[in-house]
C-alpha cells in the first residue's frame, strides 16, 4: 500500500496544477494548503500508523467483521431538537470480498429543513475506510465564493474529520473517521454554518466508536 506521505505528495502536486489556472487569490490559497500538507505530513503519517496498529490489534483478537446494522443504529441520535425523527434505515453490503454495514436516520423540521446522520462500519474493508479518510489527518482549507471547507483535527488520533459549508445552497456536512473503522457523516440543509451539525456529533459517543 502506498505510504500516506507519498499520497499527500501527489495531492500537493494536484493542488499546484489546479492553481495554475485559477485566480491569484485562489492560487495563493492552494500554495498555502501545499505548505500545510508539507508541515503536517509527518504527523499525518504518525496518525496513520496508530490507526494501522489499532486495526492489527482488532484482527489479532479475531475482530474482522463489521457490526450488524442493527447494532450500528444504536449509536444514532434518538432525537434532535426541533426536528422529527424518521425511522432508521440499515443495510449491509458484500461485494467481491469487500463488506461493510450502514445505519442512517433522517430528521425533518416543519419548514422542510433536514438532517441526516449516517454511520458506516468498514472494519472488514480497511482500504475503503482509508480511501475515504486519508486526507483528514492533515491541515488544509478552502474558502471561496461557493463554499468553505477544511479538515478537523482533534487531540484524539482516532478522531479526525472534515467539514464543508455551501454558501449558496446553505448545505452543510461534517464527516469523522473513527478508530480506523467507522465513518460518521452528518448532513444538513438550510444551515448557516456547520456549528449545529458539530453540536449533534458532540452528543454522540464518538470516543466509544473510535475505541472499538
Amino acid at each position: 500500500m502506498m505510504m500516506l506521505k507519498q499520497i499527500l505528495g501527489v495531492g500537493a502536486i494536484s493542488l499546484m496544477l489546479v492553481s495554475c489556472g485559477e485566480k491569484v487569490d485562489e492560487a495563493a490559497e492552494a500554495m498555502s494548503n501545499m505548505k500545510s500538507i508539507a508541515e503536517t505530513a509527518d504527523e499525518a503519517q504518525k496518525t496513520q500508523d496508530v490507526l494501522t496498529k489499532r486495526r492489527e490489534e482488532r484482527r489479532a483478537k479475531g475482530d474482522t467483521l463489521a457490526l450488524a446494522p442493527d447494532e450500528i443504529k444504536k449509536f444514532l441520535p434518538g432525537d434532535i431538537d426541533g426536528y422529527k425523527a424518521e425511522e432508521p434505515e440499515t443495510q449491509s453490503m458484500d461485494m467481491q470480498g469487500m463488506s461493510w454495514s450502514v445505519a442512517s436516520k433522517e430528521y425533518r423540521k416543519d419548514d422542510g429543513s433536514t438532517v441526516k446522520v449516517t454511520i458506516t462500519d468498514y472494519n472488514a474493508t480497511a482500504d475503503m475506510w482509508a480511501g475515504a479518510t486519508m486526507m483528514f489527518a492533515i491541515k488544509w482549507s478552502v474558502d471561496n465564493a461557493t463554499e468553505t471547507s477544511k479538515t478537523i483535527q482533534t487531540d484524539d488520533p482516532y478522531v479526525n474529520g472534515h467539514e464543508r459549508f455551501g454558501k449558496q445552497d446553505k448545505s452543510a456536512a461534517i464527516t469523522y473517521g473513527l478508530g480506523g473503522r467507522f465513518l460518521l457523516q452528518i448532513e444538513g440543509t438550510n444551515q448557516s454554518n456547520t456549528d449545529f451539525l458539530k453540536s449533534i456529533a458532540s452528543r454522540m459517543d464518538l470516543k466509544k466508536m473510535a475505541g472499538m
